[in-house]
């Protein structure tokens, strides 16, 4: 009969070897959950780590168009006050057109009238006109005294002027003079 050899050594290696094995693959078993929560709990903090850095990098993006735009804000700002003016302006000249056109034109013939009213006789220098108020100022000159006054009424008494206004006469070498200060009046 054969004899049976048992080798008890290598059958306690076996199985301590087999239990080896088994408390790895269980301690592993227990490791991989734990392991798999840190790797994902590392690639959370690293998606919130990246998307921090971009909304920072944003939000410097921000600040510095916003710095940018203070000078393109208070250009803007100074072009609206302009164009305020602008219209304010543009408003005075509309205003001022229609207050001119109430008043007759300064023409020739009306330059021409009012040299008429004095006849041969008077001389007229005219100095300045305002459109605004409607105000002529020019100068009377005659060789005689008494024809001043007469002119005076002859321009009171036309229909050209509202009032008629003058300072009193000065006498000189050449004769006498006047200066008058007339408002147009208003067309009928």
């Amino acid at each position: 009969m054969a004899m049976k050899q048992n080798n008890f050594y290598l059958r306690w290696q076996k199985a301590a070897g087999a239990a080896k094995s088994e408390t790895r693959s269980r301690e592993m078993q227990a490791l991989i959950p734990g392991l798999a929560v840190v790797a994902v709990a590392m690639l959370g903090w690293g998606g919130l780590t990246l998307h921090t850095s971009m909304l920072t990098s944003q939000r410097q993006d921000i600040l510095n168009w916003c710095t940018d735009q203070a000078e393109a804000f208070q250009a803007s700002t100074r072009d609206a006050e302009e164009a305020a003016l602008f219209r304010s302006l543009s408003d005075y000249a509309g205003g001022m057109t229609d207050l001119l056109g109430s008043y007759p034109d300064v023409t020739s013939s009306l330059l021409h009238r009012i040299e008429a009213a004095g006849g041969a006789s008077i001389t007229i220098q005219f100095t300045d006109y305002n459109a605004a108020t409607g105000e002529l100022l020019f100068n009377a000159n005659s060789s005689q005294v008494i024809d001043i006054p007469t002119y005076i009424r002859s321009l009171q008494s036309c229909g050209v002027f509202s009032t008629v206004s003058y300072t009193g006469y000065n006498a000189g070498d050449d004769g006498y003079s006047i200066d008058l200060r007339c408002v147009l009046a208003a067309p009928q």
